[in-house]
């Protein structure tokens, strides 16, 4: 039995599907209270609900299984809070690897981040790493780690639903700083696969790669390809960082869920190189297109 975490999530549900096409045995994990809508057409029985900050329902949700893919934690998309993070992203994922070392799940994928780096001052980016020292100290757990750039795909979430919206409604799109940043954006799918292509190669334990999309964009022409899948035509300006950061910096401040976060503006000044050459070799990665993977997204 593999067991998703976060698996109402964009790109848990996506997993979830990639799982059940290829007859894998799927035990979907969800945040008690939390919507479970692109799980609709996944049997109710096999969606538990636990929540990482409770490991009883942890110990409970990791039973019977033999293999892990955690989704699940705290996102760039909120207002930045760095002990809610800490909480989730490390603590949590030190509880979930405690429960599957008492069960006997052994196989772990772990859905890490570009934005983990140990000089990222984000809150998310800060604690995805943090998580990445967990799991690579943890004892007697078979682990990979799996670092994808920006996702995008059909049934929109994330930062770059945010960024579709944008698109769709702004009279004129704001592009952070010079625009020059190199981008890799990658399909959910392709992401989905790649995990499961993961869990069934052995040569991957203990790696970690780099997922990015086939093509390499500057932040300009990505935004601008977006603009065109859409259907529209709205002009680009730029938006000095400074700028920005307070902008989304007061957003953040007022707004739950705010349109711009501090930790949104560093992410896409951060934009690390992303190299998909390891996860070529060692498990035959081979995404899709920007324009290809944009199809799914033209009104």
């Amino acid at each position: 039995m593999l067991l998703i975490t976060g698996a109402n999530g964009f790109l848990g549900s996506a997993i979830v599907r990639q799982a059940l096409q290829r007859g894998i045995a799927v035990r979907a994990m969800v945040r008690p209270g939390s919507s479970i809508d692109l799980l609709a057409d996944f049997p109710s029985d096999h969606i538990v609900e636990a929540d990482l900050e409770k490991p009883e329902s942890l110990e409970l949700a990791t039973r019977g299984c033999t293999a892990v893919i955690n989704c699940a934690g705290t996102t760039s998309e909120a207002a930045p809070d760095l002990e809610l993070s800490r909480r989730t992203n490390v603590e949590g994922l030190r509880a979930l690897l405690a429960a599957c070392a008492k069960n006997g799940a052994r196989r772990f994928i772990q859905m890490s981040s570009q934005s983990s780096l140990p000089t990222n001052a984000s809150a998310y980016g800060k604690t995805k790493w943090e998580a990445e020292q967990v799991l690579r100290a943890s004892a007697g757990i078979d682990w990979t780690i799996l670092k994808p750039s920006i996702i995008y795909g059909p049934q929109l979430r994330g930062i770059f639903a945010k960024m579709v919206a944008h698109c769709d409604k702004l009279p004129v799109m704001p592009i952070i700083g010079s625009g020059n940043e190199e981008q890799r954006p990658v399909h959910v799918d392709d992401v989905a696969v790649a995990a499961l292509d993961c869990l069934a190669t052995p040569a991957t334990i203990g790696g970690t790669y780099d997922l990015g999309g086939k093509d390499v964009l500057s932040f300009t022409d990505f935004v601008k390809a977006i603009i065109r899948a859409r259907g529209r035509k709205t002009p680009c300006f730029h938006l000095p960082v400074p700028i920005a950061l307070v902008i989304a910096t007061v957003l953040s401040t007022f707004l739950k869920n705010p349109p711009l976060t501090p930790d949104n503006v560093r992410g896409i000044k951060l934009a690390p190189h992303v190299d998909n050459t390891a996860a070529e070799r060692d498990f035959h990665y081979n995404p899709r297109t920007f324009e290809d993977g944009l199809q799914d997204l033209k009104k």
